[in-house]
């Protein structure tokens, strides 16, 4: 036989390109982010577990940001409520503990209850959820979840939408950055993205939103 031929491998696909990595690898004041592979307990709707996986796919990279870990996805139980919730919110709070902020893509409304449970349970203050599709505004020193629901996109931006009325990326991204206070964590969640070519819109305008959210978060106390 001739010269063996080396298969060739893509690397694994992460968000944004950023580096794969686990919870010891975190370290304070970094980004970490973690996909959500939950759509059948709050707001149910089938197909938002894959937005993570989706977002990886189409991540480059040449888009990576700076301090940032994609750590997976959480582990879940979907089936058995009380077991997951519970499980989530321990998740989420010890990447929290560790002094770095998490992202947390994917799902349905449950995985951003369960992290601004864990939050509350770790902050020695009152934790604010702000909604990025709402008014912006600060807390002071008080820690901020914020919750971005990609629902509220307009209905040309989605390729099952549910209503015509909403958000542009670009206005949804500006409001994101326009929030002031000390933003420890966010969920991005409420969009199941078509698995074919009619997402891509979809795909890449989540991959939008998530990469305003995670700078955000990186930029602390703004």
């Amino acid at each position: 036989m001739g010269d063996a031929v080396q298969p060739l491998f893509d690397a694994i696909p992460s968000f944004l390109g950023t580096p794969v990595g686990d919870l010891e690898d975190l370290t304070p004041g970094q980004v970490a982010l973690a996909g959500y592979f939950c759509d059948n307990l709050g707001r149910p709707a089938a197909g938002q577990r894959y937005l993570a996986r989706q977002l990886r796919y189409v991540s480059r990279p040449d888009d990576i940001l700076m301090n940032t870990l994609d750590l997976g996805d959480a582990n879940v139980f979907p089936l058995e409520p009380d077991k997951h919730i519970a499980a989530v919110v321990s998740q989420c709070k010890s990447v929290l503990q560790r002094g770095a902020r998490l992202v947390l893509v994917g799902g349905d409304t449950s995985g951003a209850k369960a992290l601004v449970t864990a939050a509350q349970q770790i902050a020695d203050r009152d934790v604010h959820e702000v909604s990025a599709t709402g008014v912006n505004c600060s807390s002071g020193t008080s820690p901020i979840v914020l919750c971005v629901d990609l629902e509220e996109l307009a209905g040309n931006w989605l390729s099952r939408p549910r209503h015509l009325a909403g958000l542009t990326p670009v206005q949804m991204i500006a409001r994101i950055e326009a929030i002031r206070g000390n933003v420890i964590a966010a969920a991005v969640f409420g969009l199941a993205p078509a698995l074919d070519s009619r997402g891509t819109t979809e795909t890449r305008a989540a991959l939008a939103i998530v990469r305003a959210v995670t700078d955000r978060l990186g930029k602390g106390a703004n």
